[in-house]
C-alpha cells in the first residue's frame, strides 16, 4: 500500500515536470530538502533553492519537456523510503536543439503528518573520468 502511494507520487511528479507545473513539482519536496542536482552548486539546501533550480530547468527548456521515470525501485521501512530510478529527460532548448538525457535519480522520502515527502534527492549522470566529461550518450 505505501509503496504504491509513493510510486503514484513519483509518477505524478514526473507528469508535473512534463506539464511544466512548478507547484505540483514542488509538492514532492520537504521544506528541509537537501538536494545534489545536476547543476551547480554542489548542494541545494531548502525548498526555495530547489524551486529556483526547477525554474531554471523550465527556462532553459523553452519548448516541450518530457520526463519519464524508468526502473523505479522503492524500499519502505517504517516512516522512511528509499527510491531510485533511471529517468529519461527530453526537451527543446532555447537554442532550438533537443536535449535527450538519461539521469540517475535517488530520493529519500520521509512520512511527515501522513504525507510522504522527499527530504533528500540526488540526480547525476555518469562521467568518463579519463576525459573529465559527462557521459551523456549512455542508455539503459
Amino acid at each position: 500500500m505505501t509503496e504504491m502511494m509513493i510510486r503514484e507520487r513519483v509518477q505524478n511528479w514526473a507528469k508535473a515536470i512534463s506539464e511544466r507545473d512548478i507547484e505540483r513539482v514542488m509538492s514532492l519536496y520537504s521544506p528541509e530538502l537537501v538536494s545534489f542536482d545536476l547543476d551547480p552548486p554542489l548542494r541545494y539546501a531548502g525548498i526555495s533553492n530547489k524551486r529556483r533550480a526547477w525554474e531554471k530547468f523550465f527556462t532553459v527548456h523553452a519548448g516541450a519537456v518530457s520526463y519519464e521515470v524508468n526502473e523505479l525501485s522503492i524500499v519502505v521501512e517504517a516512516d522512511t523510503a528509499l527510491v531510485h530510478s533511471l529517468n529519461h529527460v527530453t526537451g527543446e532548448l532555447e537554442s532550438g536543439a533537443t536535449n535527450r538525457l538519461w539521469v540517475r535519480w535517488t530520493a529519500c522520502f520521509r512520512r511527515t503528518h501522513g504525507q510522504w515527502l522527499v527530504t533528500h534527492d540526488h540526480a547525476s549522470v555518469p562521467v568518463d573520468v579519463a576525459k573529465g566529461l559527462a557521459a551523456l550518450t549512455l542508455t539503459p
